[in-house]
């Protein structure tokens, strides 16, 4: 009998949302930031790794890549890529409010979309302050609200009416830091000065959107909200999505704006 091997939802993460909606981004900041042959630098919250591949790719001689995450399924993927792509990354596992590096280790750090899930954020900022150098910069982008963000609020409404509301919450949560000054207050409050703050729209395309949307449902972080459920509530919570995007449908493919905060700042 063949066995189908599971796909995991940081595989489903990598290949359906990475490409549309993280190596965008992965490309603003890294503009923004502007790596430095020779530098330590840090990919905070790194998922499957979309930052430091960019990096890699970017940066004409070697730096010295780090990349901290707490899912070991992130992790596990991020480490298959980096070996398949032939570049040399330290993968550590660990809370972003405890990070195991010594002070003042870091040029520059850079992370996306991930602040706002931390649990105790000026702590985590106050910890990436610790490990960067002085004058080590930071570049952040955090979503802003669901009002700016049309693919979310249609995800979000899709998965209230056919899953529940603590499905949609899962969404909700992706856009529960939107404010700009509360961002402001937090790095200040972590010690951060030079803090340029700025909203940014990217528009993002993907050329199938039932796949997109199915890939999308099925990721993090809701696919373990869909788990359960029978195929048909999925279609027709997938379908809902899809009907949800009509304005930024294109004949089969999907383009959208996807709007977020981007935080530069100096340790």
């Amino acid at each position: 009998m063949t066995m189908t091997k599971r796909i995991t939802f940081a595989e489903r993460y990598q290949s359906v949302l990475v490409p549309v909606i993280f190596e965008p981004w992965a490309r603003e900041l890294i503009r923004r930031a502007r790596p430095q042959s020779g530098e330590h630098i840090l990919d905070l919250a790194c998922g499957t790794g979309v930052v430091t591949k960019e990096i890699a790719k970017q940066v004409p001689e070697p730096c010295r890549l780090s990349a901290a995450d707490h899912s070991p399924d992130m992790l596990y993927v991020a480490r298959s890529l980096a070996r398949k792509a032939g570049f040399e990354v330290e993968w550590v596992e660990a809370d972003a409010a405890v990070l195991p590096f010594a002070d003042n280790s870091f040029d520059l750090a850079i992370c996306q979309q991930a602040l706002q899930f931390f649990p105790d954020k000026l702590g985590a900022l106050r910890e990436l302050r610790r490990v960067l150098k002085p004058g080590g910069r930071a570049v952040f982008c955090v979503q802003r609200e669901m009002a700016v963000n049309p693919m979310l609020q249609a995800q979000a409404a899709a998965l209230e009416a056919h899953v529940g509301a603590e499905a949609a919450a899962a969404v909700h949560a992706i856009c529960s830091l939107p404010d700009s000054s509360e961002l402001r207050d937090l790095f200040e409050a972590a010690g951060f000065r030079g803090i340029e703050l700025e909203s940014v729209s990217l528009e993002l395309e993907h050329p199938d959107a039932a796949a997109f949307a199915a890939g999308a449902m099925g990721g993090m972080h809701t696919g373990d909200k869909l788990a359960g459920l029978p195929d048909g509530a999925i279609d027709r919570a997938v379908q809902a999505f899809l009907t949800g995007l009509g304005d930024y449908l294109e004949a089969r493919s999907l383009r959208f704006p996807h709007v977020s905060n981007v935080v530069v700042a100096t340790a």
